[in-house]
């Protein structure tokens, strides 16, 4: 009687054991499926910080401030209050220019700045354009793109228009992929914010890659 019991034991656990097998050949076979399918997701998913202006929006202290790792943020904000006034620089705003600020980004279709919010730029774009982007527009450069380019002089608006024309001739994913790169911190990988002189994280200089902040 004991031996018929182990018998049936065995078998049953054999049985579940190859079950648990086939099981787990099943998922790891799908497993890298999901992931690439993810993958592209997130990277379609991506084209809203591809504001209709030709700026990239994941560089937008507004969008880091909402959307950026929460320690991250954190250390930004010790890094400021540590570091006391900032000197004056040609072509920087104010270093709280955009405080209590928070976005999801220009064609998100989420929670805006207020200056995004009413841009005529985005608004005319929405209305005109396929993409809601100036990238495609027959009238660019236009009085509204070279009136906010030509308010402040800030550094990250002169790149409007070399961005839009690289939108045009890259498409918007391949776009979004290499602004994600580039502004990232050459040696640790962390987003960097459009005036961050150094990496919050590690202290790396800015990218070559970037446009240098020169103080007056």
């Amino acid at each position: 009687m004991d031996s018929d019991k182990k018998k049936k034991n065995t078998r049953r656990t054999f049985v579940k054991g190859v079950a648990a097998g086939a099981c787990y050949a099943c998922l790891s076979l799908d497993f890298p499926a999901a992931s690439e399918e993810k993958e592209k997701k997130d990277d379609k998913g991506k084209v809203h910080l591809a504001a209709a202006c030709g700026t990239y929006c994941g560089a937008c202290p507004a969008y880091i401030a909402k959307h950026g790792d929460k320690k991250q943020i954190k250390m930004r904000q010790q890094k400021r209050l540590s570091s006391g006034p900032a000197k004056a620089q040609e072509g920087v705003p104010p270093s709280n220019w955009m405080d209590g600020l928070l976005c999801d980004g220009c064609l998100s279709g989420g929670g805006l700045a207020d200056h995004c919010r009413y841009c005529a730029i985005r608004k005319c774009a929405e209305n005109r354009q396929t993409d809601s982007r100036c990238s495609d527009c027959e009238d660019l450069p236009c009085h509204r793109i070279k009136n906010l380019i030509n308010m402040g002089r800030y550094l990250h608006r002169s790149e409007y228009l070399p961005n839009l024309a690289k939108i045009r001739e890259m498409g918007v994913q391949e776009w979004v992929k290499y602004e994600a790169e580039r502004w990232r911190c050459p040696r640790c990988g962390l987003p960097m914010s459009w005036y961050d002189a150094e990496c919050i994280g590690c202290g790396a200089p800015i990218s070559r890659r970037l446009f240098p902040l020169a103080e007056k």
